[in-house]
């Protein structure tokens, strides 16, 4: 019965092992770093047999402290031949946890306007708490929309 478990697992870690690979054969990188040896600029490329497309850019900005405060991202448009704004990803950080905004480009408006989202993570006495909010744009607010609490007596996949 152990000799079976442990094949499935192993079999289980090969199949994982080859589904990454292939997903990492199927794109290439290229970073751009600033002074402080953070990244700034990450372009994503499709790897399609010998040749590299344009695929995805993301740009990185940092506070003082050498924290990533806003990473907005960018799709390649063919057609233009250029990159178009995607969507941008905020950072917020406080004692009690951090902050992360999501917001898609909105070509109307000029602005990340569209599809907001917000999370927020506040660690506690025992654990991390966790919000989920919705940008409510009739009320003008953030509405609730799922709360989690971790502690440490929680049931994990995975122990350290």
């Amino acid at each position: 019965m152990k000799a079976l478990v442990m094949t499935a697992i192993f079999a289980a870690t090969s199949l994982v092992t080859s589904v990454a690979n292939e997903l990492n054969n199927k794109y290439a990188y290229n970073y751009a770093v600033d002074d402080n040896n953070q990244v700034t600029s990450e372009m994503v490329y499709k790897a399609d047999g010998k040749y590299l497309e344009h695929h995805l850019k993301y740009d990185y900005t940092y506070d003082e402290a050498g924290r990533v405060v806003r990473k907005e991202a960018y799709k390649w448009n063919a057609t233009e031949q250029a990159y178009e704004r995607y969507y941008c990803m905020t950072y917020t950080y406080a004692q009690e946890g951090v902050s992360l905004e999501y917001a898609l480009w909105n070509d109307e408006a000029g602005d990340y306007t569209t599809g907001k989202q917000r999370a927020v993570y506040n660690l506690t006495f025992d654990g991390v708490n966790y919000q989920a909010y919705e940008w409510d744009g009739q009320q003008n607010q953030w509405q609730l929309q799922a709360e989690h609490a971790v502690n440490s007596d929680a049931n994990l996949f995975a122990v350290r």
